[in-house]
């Protein structure tokens, strides 16, 4: 079994990952003006950020119980995950698609 960070060790802990995000991320501010990517590995990034966002929200939709995926209509994740894609596609407001697919989530929750 593994023994909490204490002390120093933690203050240490704390320090170096903070360390690490600062160089990682202003490494890409202060090389971005001298730096420049392929065209196509620029257009490739811009959809890094929805395939992250993808990958951490599907599993959890889907996998209702943990040891087996759940795609029916009865799965309360899915009824608000299509109330609220079906509102974006059709208004493109933000506020709403969240609104209406809490609001489906919580009700298909409760009565199902």
């Amino acid at each position: 079994m593994n023994a909490p960070v204490e002390g120093i060790a933690l203050g240490a802990v704390i320090i170096g990952l903070a360390l690490s995000t600062f160089l990682t991320r202003t490494s890409f501010l202060l090389a971005g003006a001298r730096v420049r990517l392929n065209h196509r590995i620029e257009v490739a990034l811009r959809y890094a950020p929805v395939c992250t966002l993808s990958a951490i929200i599907v599993p959890d939709i889907f996998m209702h119980a943990r040891d087996t995926a759940d795609f029916s209509l009865l799965n309360p994740r899915v009824i608000g995950v299509l109330a609220a894609a079906l509102w974006l596609a059709w208004s493109r407001n933000i506020v709403g698609c969240l609104a209406l697919g809490m609001a489906a989530y919580t009700l298909a929750r409760l009565y199902l």
